[in-house]
């Protein structure tokens, strides 16, 4: 879905399948314009060139935000697969935007690839933020990093000394993980235990990951992931009682549930 300055961006269709967008319907400011896109598929790519492109013609400058940035996972190329993100940035930083927001990134290469390009780190505004409702971030707490990664990211972005990092093996051929262990010492028989990282599918590392955490003492686990995809549902996080509650964002997610807290983008 795209949005110009807070309101939707209507889109019929012909039979065909082809786009039409009425320009009379858009709300443009004197300044300050904001295009925002929701992704939900890659017709939103088609409709943000042109509205874009359409915006260009009057020579009225705007910004671009993603609350989630499209194809981040595809920060790399294996094999013969195609280097989409690289792509999609080419895409974007043709299309001249006044700037780039973008809230966390899966990796920096989106970062790398971006002109005039902003970040959002909101792990680290969620993850502090939680902190200070369990035990006021005092106590045996730990925040746990489910890669390397991930542990250098946010260590330097939150800067909490009681931390458990996991090492995961995967099987890049049928995308699951063969082997998980956490790394780090806990000073007590029982703690607690925030995860934190940005992007949750069906919660599968999640789940591995918090079962090692109970073996390990934990009484309450939480999840903080800024994108969380709809097939969270189809996953056993929100059936299961090891993870307490999860903390995310509207980037992504549409749906609603009890152990889920929204945080509007």
């Amino acid at each position: 879905m795209i949005y110009l300055n807070d309101e939707i961006v209507e889109v019929k269709k012909f039979p065909n399948g082809e786009s039409l967008i009425n320009s009379e319907n858009l709300k443009l400011k004197s300044n300050d314009n904001e295009i925002r896109v929701n992704f939900e598929s890659d017709e939103d790519i088609i409709h943000l060139i042109f509205l874009k492109s359409h915006l260009d013609e009057f020579k009225i400058k705007c910004n671009l935000t993603l609350p989630y940035m499209p194809y981040s996972r595809m920060d790399r190329t294996e094999g013969m697969t195609v280097f989409t993100l690289k792509h999609l940035c080419k895409l974007i930083n043709n299309l001249n935007f006044e700037s780039v927001t973008i809230y966390e990134p899966h990796s920096d290469v989106s970062t790398a690839l971006l002109d005039r390009v902003k970040i959002v780190n909101m792990s680290q505004t969620l993850t502090k933020e939680l902190l200070k409702e369990v035990n006021n971030g005092k106590g045996d707490v730990y925040l746990v990093y489910p890669d390397a990664g991930a542990a250098k990211r946010y260590g330097k972005e939150i800067g909490y000394e009681k931390i458990l990092t996991a090492n995961k093996e995967r099987d890049f051929k049928t995308g699951f993980i063969k082997k998980l262990q956490i790394n780090g010492n806990v000073e007590s028989k029982s703690f607690k235990a925030i995860i934190v990282d940005d992007l949750c599918s069906k919660g599968g590392t999640f789940m591995l990951t918090a079962s090692k955490l109970k073996d390990m003492g934990a009484t309450e686990i939480y999840l903080v992931v800024t994108h969380c995809e709809n097939t969270i549902f189809e996953g056993d996080l929100l059936t299961s009682d090891l993870i307490t509650k999860i903390y995310t964002t509207n980037s992504i997610l549409s749906k609603n549930h009890e152990k889920i807290k929204v945080y509007e983008i």
